[in-house]
């Protein structure tokens, strides 16, 4: 799939999620919750490989296209959490030109960053209205974070990252 497209599909889906998280307010709860846990997600997956593409571009990685893949998280050996990972869902961003050890660090790592601290932006604008569906979603990125960043260092981007400084 053609770089420019995906990526502005992304900006458009979190653009969109901004959005859907302000109107949330409108909705009573539990639809509210329901809604901004949609919203919370998606700020998990819109920004990650936008973020690996962006911090690439910006320190000379080339890109050729984008591939629809399974998550390598599909190998953390969890049955539920393997299977939910392993659908082919998630957008894989190819390299076209690699880089110097460090930029390659840089692109690896920004992925799962952003797919980490994104969702902030949910918990953020859910407060604003809705202190305990915040507070909810504020421990689901506690969660996200650490889950997240022990898995992606055993089978993830953060892996690919530290295995580009070899």
């Amino acid at each position: 799939m053609r770089v420019g497209l995906v990526n502005a599909l992304l900006l458009a889906g979190i653009s969109l999620t901004v959005v859907a998280a302000y109107e949330c307010r409108t909705l009573s709860n539990p639809l509210r919750l329901i809604a901004l846990t949609v919203c919370w997600f998606a700020m998990i997956y819109f920004p990650h490989c936008l973020a690996h593409y962006i911090v690439g571009r910006f320190l000379g990685v080339e890109f050729s296209h984008y591939t629809i893949s399974k998550s390598m998280l599909s190998k953390v050996g969890i049955p539920i959490i393997s299977k939910l990972f392993s659908a082919r869902i998630f957008l894989t961003l190819r390299i076209k030109k690699r880089a110097g050890k460090r930029a390659m660090f840089a692109m690896f790592l920004a992925g799962p960053l952003a797919s980490m601290l994104c969702p902030l932006v949910v918990v953020y604008i859910a407060y604003s209205y809705d202190r305990v569906s915040a507070t909810l979603l504020a421990i689901l990125t506690i969660f996200n974070i650490l889950f997240a960043g022990y898995f992606s260092c055993k089978h993830g981007c953060i892996r690919k990252a530290l295995n580009s400084l070899r």
